[in-house]
């Protein structure tokens, strides 16, 4: 055990003594699992490593290692393992800043502190061994490394054991080869010739004197026009219009109406749109009432498009008896309640809107029917 340790602290000075390259010393943590004649357990192995790069493509990496040896089997002994690892190691990433993977090969001693089928209790025995690794500095003088090796270890009477180790080192680096500053180049300068006798410089004749400034002129300008009158708001016409009992008919009156609506629309400027309902009395079908109210909204969109009211800007709804207007007892109620309302939709706050309500129209009743007269 004396003499691996020399044999460490001997590779160590070489590798602290390197003035070319990087160096590292860093503590070591893995499993091993073996693969031998006698039945072992996985063990946890511990250890030192310190090693150095002496070119970007090859290094030297020397590891002490420890584990535990745990036999199989009842009331099955126990020991210690000690590997000592010399190994060159070969970069296959020359030249890069920070993380590099690299392989591993060499040779060293391990010391056996067991019973190996009662014919030894301590023994060094001779390792060989390969394996691969990452090693990289993820800050600055930090060493992390991670790596595997199988290491083949030559047991008494010609036996062999093969211990796998998976490993982990951190620790610390220093140093790192730098490129030699150039030479200082020589420069041969020629002696300073004489300098020539200035000639005399002729004299310019002074420069004439600038001209006199242009006087100011002031330009007045004219006020401004004072700003047009707001102009004067438009008034529209709505209109509510009348129908005889099941007509849809329009009369002069209601026509007239009509055309003094599409009369004030063509002259405004603003956007607007027209929502034309038609109504009926309550006497009647529901049915029959709906029909004859689009009708009578139909006839009236009808003679604002002949009076020059886009077609698109109008919308007619038949609204039958609904939302009558007076009661539909009386004759005169439903008069009122037979009607199309025009109603006038517009964007600009500049326009007023005025309704305008034609009369009612009266309708003659049926005669009445003579009942036979008695016997």
């Amino acid at each position: 055990m004396k003499r691996i340790l020399q044999i460490l602290l001997a590779g160590t000075a070489l590798t602290l003594s390197a003035q070319q390259g990087t160096a590292w010393v860093a503590g070591e943590l893995g499993g091993t699992g073996w693969r031998s004649v006698w039945n072992l357990k996985d063990e946890i192995h511990y250890g030192l490593g310190v090693g150095h790069w002496y070119t970007d493509r090859w290094g030297l990496d020397l590891r002490l290692l420890q584990n535990d040896i745990q036999y199989s089997g009842p009331n099955a002994p126990s020991g210690k393992e000690t590997h000592l690892l010399v190994s060159g190691l070969f970069n296959l990433r020359p030249g890069a800043d920070n993380w590099y993977p690299y392989l591993a090969a060499g040779v060293g001693g391990t010391n056996l502190d067991a019973p190996y089928s009662g014919q030894c209790s301590s023994a060094t025995r001779f390792n060989y061994h390969a394996g691969m690794g990452m090693m990289g500095k993820p800050v600055e003088h930090v060493l992390f490394d991670v790596s595997v090796k199988a290491v083949r270890v030559n047991l008494p009477s010609s036996a062999h054991q093969t211990d796998f180790l998976a490993t982990i080192g951190l620790g610390y680096t220093w140093g790192g080869g730098q490129a030699a500053a150039p030479a200082p180049a020589i420069i041969i300068s020629e002696p300073p010739k004489a300098a020539p006798e200035p000639k005399p410089e002729p004299v310019a004749p002074p420069a004439p004197p600038p001209p006199a400034p242009e006087p100011v002129k002031v330009v007045v300008l004219p006020a401004p026009p004072p700003p047009p009158p707001p102009p004067a708001k438009i008034v529209l016409d709505e209109a509510v219009l009348h129908f005889a009992n099941g007509k849809a008919d329009l009369g002069p009156t209601p026509k007239a109406a009509i055309q003094k609506v599409a009369e004030g629309l063509n002259s405004y400027p603003g956007y607007y749109t027209l929502v034309v309902s038609g109504y009926t009395s309550s006497v009647g079908g529901k049915a029959l009432n709906k029909s004859l109210s689009k009708q009578r909204a139909d006839a009236v969109a009808k003679v604002l498009v002949d009076s020059g009211i886009p077609a698109s800007r109008i919308s007619t709804v038949g609204m039958g008896p609904d939302n009558p207007i007076a009661d539909n007892k009386t004759k005169e109620g439903q008069a009122k309640n037979r009607r199309v309302e025009i109603d006038v939709k517009v964007s600009d706050g500049k326009a007023e809107v005025r309704k305008n309500e034609t009369g009612t129209v009266e309708t003659t009743p049926a005669p009445a029917t003579k009942k036979p007269a008695g016997k």
